[in-house]
């Protein structure tokens, strides 16, 4: 299972679009591919918590666990990673639910922007030493509909995201 990660809290952000639509198209291919928000209900990051973590902290850290490979859409915030991602990563290091994962970064952001936020997400998640591998599927809004989900042809680049985040980790998990 593919596990899909939205970095923005916004409900209607285009990251979160762009990971609905990749796994839509995944779906048709029968890859399964799961969103979750649960970081906009994690508490801040404490380390004396680290111990005794919230239950919303031990069920996030299970998902990112329990699945083969992590897609990622965040956006980025006065160049940098959005605070509540970054404390979502945070709460991942003692657990080790990231450790040696297969993980697609996806921008969407026209390009010469975002590049700051890349640079931020490929060092924090060296710390885990997850395989990282960046994909750039610039979105504008004429990719949209009216309801704000991305259409073709937009959606088959995501499809290949997928597609490719999901022979990653069935190599890593048959090694």
């Amino acid at each position: 299972m593919i596990l899909a990660i939205p970095g923005s809290l916004r409900r209607s952000s285009i990251n979160a679009a762009a990971l609905r639509a990749a796994a839509n198209a995944a779906a048709r291919d029968g890859l399964a591919v799961t969103i979750d928000d649960s970081p906009r209900a994690l508490p801040h990051f404490n380390p004396d918590l680290e111990p005794f973590p919230s239950e919303a902290v031990r069920r996030f850290r299970q998902v990112c666990a329990d699945a083969g490979g992590l897609l990622l859409a965040v956006p980025e915030y006065t160049f940098d990673i959005p605070g509540a991602f970054k404390n979502a990563l945070d709460w991942t290091v003692g657990s080790g639910s990231l450790y040696r994962k297969p993980i697609a970064v996806l921008h969407v952001a026209p390009a010469g922007r975002g590049e700051r936020v890349r640079e931020a997400l490929t060092h924090v998640l060296r710390a885990h030493n997850a395989y990282i591998t960046d994909h750039h599927v610039p979105i504008t809004h004429r990719d949209r509909d009216a309801d704000g989900e991305i259409t073709d042809p937009v959606v088959e680049q995501l499809r290949t995201v997928v597609a490719q985040l999901a022979q990653r980790t069935s190599a890593s998990q048959a090694a």
